[in-house]
């Protein structure tokens, strides 16, 4: 690699720890490219170099923390059994979006789409990867759990449709605070289980009623 593009990528990662650490701070959406351009010892201009806007510096770092959340739960799923992964890498997923709570409230942001058409192609590329990597590592999931159904791609993404709603739900629990403000506070870790507990019931439901339609049509 040229020198140049290791000072433009050791730049880059300045940018991103810098905006990290102003966003456990204060409110992200508050923070601007000067203030985050002042913690990482670099010029507001050099910054635009980097991320032409707030949402592509947003989409970065939202990736970021996506990917180390993909490692976790890959490093998961790789250690259980075969067929026993569905609800380690579930509960790990949650509890790893509650310790980044920044995950959750990036991901939602950056999933609206308002945000998607004001984003650069480049940086929106970037996040529908992101998706994508999310999609076939659930789908492996599906697979694997599920494994005696034989589950084909149009059936896995029905699954997951119903997975998504769940997850987006837990998300926007998290990025809401919990239940800290509710009359009876609910513990988010027993909220947890139970959501668990429903997207496993509901896989498994769905998916034998979709295998006996399809069983049905043959």
């Amino acid at each position: 690699m040229r020198y140049q593009d290791q000072l433009f990528q050791q730049r880059e990662s300045a940018i991103l720890d810098a905006a990290l650490q102003l966003f456990s701070e204060q409110p992200w959406d508050r923070v601007t490219i000067a203030q985050v351009a002042i913690a990482a010892g670099i010029g507001k201009g050099t910054v635009y170099k980097h991320f032409p806007s707030k949402e592509a510096l947003y989409t970065q770092l939202a990736a970021r923390l996506a990917q180390d959340h993909l490692a976790a739960l890959h490093a998961t799923k790789a250690a259980q059994p075969a067929g026993q992964a569905l609800r380690p890498v579930t509960r790990l997923a949650f509890e790893h979006m509650l310790n980044t709570p920044l995950l959750a409230q990036l991901s939602h942001h950056c999933d609206r789409p308002e945000f998607q058409e004001r984003l650069e192609p480049a940086f929106r590329e970037q996040f529908q990867q992101i998706e994508g990597a999310y999609t076939l590592f659930f789908q492996d999931l599906l697979r694997d759990s599920l494994s005696h159904l034989n589950l084909n791609d149009d059936e896995c993404m029905q699954l997951l449709w119903g997975v998504e709603a769940c997850f987006n739900g837990v998300m926007a629990r998290i990025a809401a605070g919990g239940f800290s403000h509710w009359a009876e506070p609910v513990a988010l870790h027993d909220y947890f289980d139970c959501v668990t507990d429903f997207i496993i019931a509901g896989l498994c439901g769905q998916a034998n009623a979709l295998r006996a339609t399809a069983a049905s049509h043959e």
